[in-house]
């Protein structure tokens, strides 16, 4: 599960204030057993409050630390999140509805300090009950001022649960292409994810994420949305996740051109697009691959060769699975090893780590088979 998917409920200020206050009715104070003296009025009403805010306060202190801690530790997120955080929603907006619960959870300490101390010296029932009133309210105008921060981590949560459940550490092949170019087909083809396909440009509304088998390996598939053909800069946000998601973790990447009539972008667009894509990503590989030879025509085929050269044709249909996979297998083995993401920061850490020295007369343990 994606751990943006594990961030548990979110409760508005309204419905968190709600929570906590609706408990305070069951905090009930009953006659000591085995005592004949009646309880003073002063004494029941400042035991009751002084149980009540016993409950009240930490309540909101552990539901505000369970929120802030729901979310990710920001800075030991991997690139490919932190830039995602910030297309989909904006770290710095997240970083200071995190830094409001903070605050708020200090403007409640200090409220519980100064009740106690006004409850304890109180003498009389009415001021008992008047500084209980002037601390509910305080507390409910405390946390009144939270309804924005928490509604911006609501809506958070909402956007980055929709985030895919990619392995940033398996090896990952990344289809591009202009619109319906046949990505999705393709993806969901040769492995197990299912994408919504339908013949019409822009199906793709999120990254869509597969995965298939090699040796004892998996094989992650990305379907990305149309990459269309204006700078970068111009690009909504479902094509900023497309880029996020070559950039990041894509080790190959397979380039379909479609040259049939429908096509929404002509050849040399699509041309245009794959050589933007070379540009931005120079240290990830590209294969293309002309798609459609169901429906191309010998025109069609000749023209697109004139432009972009002899290219291995496809279709991607169900009935061609075993070329698709061929072409699968063959980018996978030059695909090296994945390498381990590592903080920069711990980097430093183990680079000035002295070496450990044996210690004199330390036994070193060596492994050794029984039956040897």
């Amino acid at each position: 599960m994606s751990q943006f998917r594990k961030i548990p409920y979110i409760p508005t200020a309204d419905k968190l204030a709600d929570m906590v206050f609706s408990k305070l009715k069951k905090i009930r104070v009953d006659a000591p057993r085995k005592i004949k003296m009646k309880r003073s009025e002063i004494s029941f009403y400042k035991t009751l409050y002084f149980r009540q805010f016993r409950f009240i306060f930490p309540e909101f202190d552990t539901k505000l630390t369970d929120i802030a801690n729901s979310f990710p530790f920001i800075e030991e997120l991997h690139p490919f999140h932190k830039e995602l955080i910030e297309v989909l929603f904006g770290i710095e907006k997240i970083r200071t509805s995190l830094s409001r619960i903070k605050n708020t959870r200090k403007s409640l300490r200090s409220i519980e300090r100064d009740v106690s101390k006004k409850l304890g010296i109180c003498e009389f029932t009415e001021e008992a009950k008047k500084i209980r009133r002037e601390a509910i309210g305080r507390i409910g105008s405390t946390i009144k001022k939270l309804e924005q921060p928490l509604n911006d981590l609501i809506e958070a949560k909402i956007q980055l649960s929709k985030v895919p459940d990619f392995n940033l550490f398996e090896k990952t092949i990344a289809f591009a292409g202009a619109p319906n170019a046949g990505k999705s087909s393709y993806v969901k083809i040769v492995s197990t994810g299912k994408p919504e396909i339908a013949a019409y440009p822009f199906t793709t509304k999120e990254l869509n994420c597969g995965h298939r088998k090699h040796g004892f390996e998996a094989i992650q598939l990305v379907d990305t949305p149309g990459l269309l053909d204006r700078p970068l800069h111009e690009r909504n946000e479902i094509e900023m996740r497309s880029i996020l998601a070559l950039k990041h973790f894509a080790d190959y990447i397979i380039f379909l051109y479609d040259p049939t009539e429908g096509a929404p972008l002509t050849l040399q667009q699509q041309l245009n697009l794959c050589n933007e894509i070379k540009e931005i990503f120079p240290n990830i590989p590209i294969l293309t691959l002309i798609n459609k030879k169901d429906i191309l025509t010998k025109n069609q085929l000749a023209n697109a060769e004139a432009l972009l050269g002899k290219l291995e044709t496809i279709s991607t249909l169900e009935n061609n699975k075993k070329q698709l996979e061929d072409i699968v297998l063959m980018v996978t083995e030059k695909i090296s090893e994945k390498k381990l993401y590592v903080r920069p920061e711990e980097i430093e850490k183990i680079e000035e780590a002295p070496p450990k020295s044996k210690k004199e007369g330390e036994i070193e343990w060596i492994f050794f088979d029984e039956d040897d």
